[in-house]
């Protein structure tokens, strides 16, 4: 699987190595998150509601049960599948298939997250870097749709499941 993701311009930027896993350089502008978030919580059957499992302020993406049929790592915690952090921080976790984390590292738009790359959570969790300009909301919306995929179950995997809380 590949997103055939633009190579992102410019220095990766600086985020926390423990948690909270907060990016803190190169974060969005006020425009820039409203229409990331605008655009993400636009996707189909997507529920807006406080994330679970991040920092307060944070919206989760969560999936209403007949949706959510992919296998249990592409939730972090019940049906959310991925969270925006506030406008501070704009980036975003997500889960995402195996295949798609290695292109997302390589082209510079995200990175695992450290609670996962220390074994405490699934290692498909990753921060995806917030977006600085329009054309960066679109890679991302990209990137936030496979996540979606994945949870919804429409992305090849073993053995998609119900999820239920």
């Amino acid at each position: 699987m590949c997103f055939e993701l633009p190579l992102r311009q410019g220095p990766r930027p600086e985020a926390t190595e423990c948690a909270p896993h907060e990016q803190v350089s190169q974060n969005s502008s006020a425009e820039i998150h409203a229409l990331f978030k605008q655009k993400a919580f636009a996707l189909p059957f997507v529920e807006r509601c406080r994330s679970g499992i991040s920092v307060p302020g944070a919206e989760a993406l969560v999936l209403p049960r007949p949706h959510a049929c992919g296998p249990r790592e592409a939730f972090m915690i019940g049906r959310e599948f991925a969270h925006v952090h506030p406008a501070y921080d704009g980036s975003s976790h997500m889960m995402l298939p195996l295949p798609a984390i290695e292109e997302l590292i390589a082209k510079g738009w995200g990175e695992q997250h450290p609670m996962a790359s220390a074994g405490y959570i699934p290692a498909n969790a990753i921060m995806a870097f917030a977006p600085r300009d329009e054309a960066e909301v679109d890679v991302m919306i990209k990137i936030l749709t496979t996540s979606w995929g994945f949870a919804r179950g429409k992305l090849a995997n073993p053995a998609p499941t119900q999820i239920h809380d």
